[in-house]
């Protein structure tokens, strides 16, 4: 049975600092090299190769630090990136949102930014109009805030399947 190597695998540096993902074939060339080991696995799942065989990995850890020169930054605004903020639920009425909602409206100067747009569903959408939300008496069932890098690549961690909670990563960021 062939196994498709097209899932991610979650990096650590040797502090355990999340790095990002990689495609398992990356992570493979680490472990080969020896630079990382095999911190988790997928249990029954092998990989061969004409020379060895490994576990097929899950997360890896780095031998020695990486130095990175960024830190978690704000995330650059994107609709879609909204959306998955606010999990996709409105933020007056608590359904299913599919439209942006802009707190100061565009007519009045609002713009595209994480501190000013939530996501709505469109009868709130189109309830609250070209209105503040004090203005049209719809409170928010909470407030905005930024996206940053850090939030996406924790996300992208428990896409890959991995207890976050095993690392210290839990899903409060």
């Amino acid at each position: 049975m062939r196994t498709r190597i097209d899932h991610g695998v979650v990096v650590l540096n040797a502090s355990f600092e999340p790095l990002g993902i990689v495609p398992v074939a990356r992570a493979l060339v680490f472990l080969m090299r020896e630079r990382a080991v095999i911190v988790d696995a997928v249990p029954g799942r092998t990989i061969r190769s004409a020379h060895a065989e490994f576990p097929f990995p899950r997360v890896v850890q780095f031998r020695e630090m990486i130095r990175v020169p960024y830190r978690y930054g704000v995330m650059p605004w994107s609709r879609r990136g909204l959306l998955q903020r606010d999990g996709f639920e409105c933020a007056y009425c608590g359904k299913r949102a599919t439209t942006v909602d802009h707190m100061l409206p565009r007519s009045r100067g609002g713009r595209d930014e994480w501190m000013n747009t939530v996501a709505a569903c469109t009868r709130c959408n189109n309830v609250k109009a070209d209105r503040t939300p004090a203005e049209a008496g719809m409170p928010l069932r909470y407030q905005p805030r930024p996206v940053t890098t850090r939030d996406t690549l924790v996300l992208a961690i428990a896409a890959a399947g991995v207890d976050m909670n095993a690392f210290g990563l839990a899903a409060s960021a």
